[in-house]
């Protein structure tokens, strides 16, 4: 048996969920998989019997970088692309306050290996580990020699940040890419230390599923915005909208950044909520309108449903590209006429035969694979000497 010391933040909406599947997975397989994070981390694996030592607030890397990234916007005026270093150096600021305590911490608990998300890659380059360590990257591939431009993938303001990770990477012992090959525009260029494992961004907190899901009715149609605050409101708006008087159930979350009454638009069709299984809306939905989070689309082509995507920031121009490549999505501009482009994309959607049976087809693939078990199994690989 080894430990498995998981360093997770809670910066990015996607990023904890694969972690949490490879930490779940490496239990299974009679390891030990305590964590470091902040205090939304330890709310999310409440129950799960797993061991979360809490960092001081003042890490939290989600206020931080919210506080960085509005500093960097009014300090230039909003400009994306010259806010986007000011945000990779304010991000390097706190990776070094993180590795400050991490070192110390990771002394204390020996472990066999260190485990992190791409946010972890700086602040465990700079700790200066004895033990190896290893980066569950959340989305497609990020690294040397992509498949396609950075600056097609990745919006703007986060192009610097996510290219000081791409070659920070390489300090990693191990890098596991939590995305779906395939999806990946089948990606051969991984360089050496680098795999794919399949989605794991599956993974979901356990909650019990609305009784209402399973009453008799419409279809439903999941529309979803980021699970981190990025302003995209506007899309669930224009979404409800575009829904509305249509012979179909929405539901609609929201998330923990916003509340129910932000929203100015009430369909009778409509259920709006904070918080509810994606995919138990998607295993009886017929729709994914999203923001192009890569977590919510691998839901989607995991359970064999189209989608709609506006993508808004971050890696979603990326995702979107990828879901619309394999043919299982429509991509709409955000812009002014957001309802009207999302009518049209929604109904051609919901009358394509060939892109549902793109989305079956990938789905039954993607359904007889392992992710979680690949992922602990990569990691059991690692050349561990020893408690360091």
């Amino acid at each position: 048996m080894s430990r498995f010391l998981v360093l997770a933040t809670a910066g990015a909406g996607g990023d904890l969920q694969p972690l949490v599947a490879t930490a779940m997975a490496l239990r299974r397989r009679g390891h030990e998989t305590p964590f470091l994070g902040d205090s939304s981390v330890e709310r999310s694996l409440a129950g799960l019997g797993v061991d979360v030592q809490v960092l001081a607030s003042s890490l939290d890397l989600g206020p931080r970088m919210g506080d960085t990234i509005r500093e960097a916007m009014a300090a230039t005026g909003g400009d994306l692309g010259a806010a986007g270093p000011l945000v990779e150096r304010g991000m390097a600021a706190w990776a070094q306050e993180m590795a400050a305590v991490i070192s110390p911490a990771a002394a204390q608990q020996r472990p066999d290996a260190v485990i992190t998300s791409l946010f972890g890659v700086e602040v465990l380059k700079d700790a200066r580990l004895t033990c190896p360590w290893a980066v569950v990257n959340s989305t497609f591939y990020i690294g040397p020699n992509p498949p396609r431009p950075i600056g097609q993938d990745i919006g703007p303001r986060a192009v610097p940040l996510v290219s000081r990770y791409a070659k920070l990477l390489e300090s990693a012992d191990m890098v596991l890419h939590a995305t779906d090959k395939v999806f990946d525009f089948s990606f051969e260029g991984l360089p050496p230390r680098h795999h794919y494992t399949g989605p794991l961004g599956l993974w979901e907190p356990p909650r019990s599923i609305p009784s209402y899901l399973d009453e008799p009715g419409d279809p439903w149609v999941l529309v979803s915005i980021s699970s981190q605050r990025q302003d995209d409101l506007p899309l669930a708006e224009a979404a409800l909208g575009a829904l509305a008087d249509r012979p179909l159930r929405v539901l609609l979350t929201l998330g923990p950044e916003h509340r129910p009454e932000e929203i100015s638009i009430r369909p009778s069709n409509a259920r709006i909520e904070q918080t509810v299984s994606h995919s138990a809306v998607l295993k009886r939905g017929r729709l994914l309108i999203s923001h192009a989070g890569h977590g919510s689309v691998m839901k989607a082509l995991w359970e064999g449903r189209p989608m709609v995507l506006m993508p808004w920031g971050r890696d979603q121009p990326g995702v979107a590209a990828r879901a619309k490549s394999l043919g299982v999505a429509e991509i709409v501009v955000r812009g002014e006429d957001s309802k009207a482009a999302l009518m049209d994309a929604i109904d051609r959607a919901l009358a394509s035969s060939e892109m549902q049976q793109a989305a079956t087809t990938h789905s039954a693939r993607l359904q007889l694979t392992d992710p979680p078990g690949v992922a602990a199994a990569l990691l059991e690989s690692l050349p561990v000497t020893g408690r360091g």
